[in-house]
């Protein structure tokens, strides 16, 4: 039987997962038949692999524009990434990309500077048909004019640099040329302020630096950052003769020999991830070395990277309305886009991502630190879809400031233990934290953050990484511990006083915290006891499980802290927390009925473009609610035809909670 003669119910298991049918072949429409297997089943147990024609199949989820995007910056542009370095292609005189590499700056608050290729006559003119696609399978965006242009930008997987090959069979181009400029910068803040940037001085953001000289040419900003931020983002040619040029202080050109095919490379060298800090040397040095690699082998390596991450997994949802199709083409370009950035030495951002088609001004919002519960909702999808390593940048995050975070808890907590700010800087820094009434009372972040690395030790069974965050583990439980009261004549112990997370603020026995000693302390408990140690730090966790606080209740379900429970300063409906991510309800838990009444009564449902609600309705089996909620959210906050979206509270989050709802649907059991 074919895929596409099912039809799906829309229930818990709408989702259908490829190795759990037997089929022949796929029908995809205007794609015609691709052939899925030779043998009758869809798993191969030879290989341990899905019998899956991934680029057949994914070739009916490329974003696909026939007609240019134009403007003088443009948020619908093709996203383009190579995992640290990403780009947004738009077509204003020829072809012109925003670069961003997540490890620019702090929080990747600036982008790195326009890239702009055009011709004489213009590579854009004198054309009948126009066809731009990012195959997510090769992980490449094509722009083709007419059959006698095509334009491919790809990548150095997993590197800092992107490149742009060019076929151009055209009689009579007399002038190539590629210029690479920043925006104008004097809408910059003259310094950082609180909530926005998190940068020591301003002044190195806004000044420019360049060079040209016979390797290439570049420019460059945060040359003198503190903290070894910044920059360069060069250019060279293989394939053609060239000059350079500086054209003016934040321009630099490059003039290029007509001929049939060349390819320019670009640089975007950080300086945290160059030698002494050097991104010009690194910068020259990275496009020397992919020069003398040459585009076709670099294209292969490209194509092989993305092939590889598709082959991890695979899901296919539809349905008759086509709703479902769109909701599955929006799984796999959310997956593209994330991981295009998730590789560098920092964080794919929540707000930044490593895309922007807009002024650095602009485009800053509230980068002041990396915030755990909107990099929780990036980053869920990537464990269930067997993308373990998407999440390393994230969680190293966390791990590599381990002594900050220990010597802030000392000195604001005066207790041994770690707690985990709900916001950070990239250096573990507290600043945004503890000087928001919203955040610096919320003591269940670091429980959190440690179950979900936790989740991917039970997925992976990688006693190094077990051994790698089970120190943390262990510091956020004696936090806990520390912070806990005990009531001599209930026998329990409590939380005096919290924040519910940013949404109840300083109230008695916060949901939060009862569930983060609920769902972490087990997970510390079976840790030490697989690495055998701390049996006396074991004992007292055991004591504290077996006499916590129970959850406050009223007859409608769960309540979000101990009555009377307070007015509200955020749209976070807490105590659906219980289900994602606390793991503490759902399918086969005696408490189920209470748990969907609580979703059902939740008082902001779908608010933000960070609500979890569809996950934790897959979570509770509510197979109509998931569907009809990943279809919600997509209405409210996919802002662009790119597939990205645009909102005060972030960026990208709706990509990840979306993909983590079609994860959770095809669960059966927690």
């Amino acid at each position: 039987m074919t895929i596409d003669t099912i039809k799906c119910k829309k229930s818990l298991f709408v989702f259908i997962i490829i190795a759990l049918i037997i089929i022949s072949s796929i029908n995809y429409g205007n794609f015609g038949i691709v052939n899925a297997s030779s043998t009758t089943h869809s798993f191969n147990t030879d290989t341990g692999m899905l019998n899956v024609d991934y680029a057949g199949y994914l070739s009916k989820h490329d974003l696909v524009f026939n007609s240019p995007i134009t403007g003088t910056s443009s948020t619908n542009a093709v996203p383009i990434a190579n995992g640290r370095v990403g780009a947004q292609i738009w077509n204003t005189n020829g072809l012109t990309m925003q670069v961003t590499d997540v490890d620019n700056s702090q929080q990747t608050s600036f982008s790195s500077g326009l890239v702009n290729l055009y011709t004489n006559p213009g590579m854009d003119t004198g054309y009948s048909r126009f066809q731009q696609r990012l195959n997510l399978y090769d992980g490449i965006a094509t722009t083709k004019y007419d059959t006698n242009r095509t334009v491919t930008v790809m990548g150095s997987p997993n590197s800092e640099v992107l490149g742009i090959h060019v076929d151009d069979s055209r009689t009579g181009v007399s002038s190539v040329t590629v210029d690479l400029s920043m925006w104008d910068l004097s809408g910059l803040p003259a310094s950082s302020t609180s909530m926005y940037l998190d940068e020591p001085s301003m002044g190195t953001w806004k000044t420019v630096s360049s060079y040209a000289d016979s390797s290439g040419a570049g420019i460059s900003r945060g040359q003198t950052d503190a903290n070894h931020f910044g920059y360069t983002l060069a250019a060279s040619v293989e394939g053609a003769n060239f000059t350079t040029s500086v054209v003016g202080n934040d321009k630099v050109r490059l003039t290029i020999t007509p001929t049939s095919s060349y390819t320019i490379w670009i640089a975007n060298a950080t300086r945290i991830n160059a030698p002494n800090y050097d991104s010009v040397s690194q910068a020259k040095k990275l496009l020397t070395n992919i020069k003398s690699t040459g585009y076709e082998t670099t294209l292969s390596s490209f194509k092989e990277w993305w092939h590889d991450f598709w082959k991890s997994s695979f899901v296919q949802y539809s349905n008759s309305s086509g709703d479902a199709d769109y909701m599955e083409n929006m799984y796999y370009l959310s997956n593209y886009i994330i991981a295009g950035g998730a590789f560098g030495n920092y964080p794919f951002h929540h707000i930044n991502g490593a895309y922007s088609t807009v002024k650095d001004n602009d485009a800053s919002q509230w980068c002041g630190g990396y915030w755990y519960w909107n990099e929780r909702d990036v980053y869920s999808p990537f464990l269930a879809s067997n993308h373990a390593n998407v999440l390393d940048s994230f969680f190293n995050l966390y791990l590599r400031n381990f002594n900050t975070f220990q010597s802030h808890t000392k000195s604001r907590f005066g207790v041994d233990g770690i707690w985990v700010p709900e916001t950070i800087g990239w250096d573990g820094n507290a600043r945004h934290t503890d000087e928001s009434d919203f955040t610096k009372n919320i003591f269940s972040t670091g429980a959190e953050a440690c179950h979900f690395m936790y989740n991917k030790y039970k997925y992976t069974n990688d006693l190094t990484w077990l051994n790698k965050i089970y120190p943390l583990m262990r510091e956020v439980c004696k936090f806990y511990c520390n912070k806990l009261s005990y009531n001599s004549s209930t026998g329990k112990y409590y939380m005096a006083s919290s924040n519910s997370h940013e949404t109840y603020w300083n109230v008695k026995n916060a949901l939060t915290d009862l569930a983060a000693v609920r769902s972490m302390f087990p997970m510390a408990i079976e840790a030490s006891t697989i690495l055998n140690q701390d049996s006396s730090l074991r004992t007292q966790w055991q004591n504290v499980m077996k006499n916590i606080q129970p959850f406050a209740t009223d007859s409608n379900g769960y309540l979000p802290c101990d009555a009377p429970v307070p007015g509200t300063n955020n749209n976070e409906n807490i105590t659906c927390e219980l289900a994602w991510p606390y793991d503490l309800t759902g399918i086969g838990y005696p408490d189920l009925s209470m748990a969907v009444n609580n979703w059902n009564k939740r008082p902001f449902p779908y608010r933000e473009i960070w609500s979890p609600c569809a996950i934790q309705s897959a979570r509770l089996g509510m197979g109509d609610a998931t569907y009809s909620g990943i279809k919600t959210m997509f209405q409210k906050y996919q802002t662009y035809a790119n597939g990205l979206g645009y909102n005060w509270n972030g960026n990208f989050e709706f990509n990840g909670t979306n993909s983590a709802a079609i994860n959770e649907s095809l669960m059966q059991s927690y």
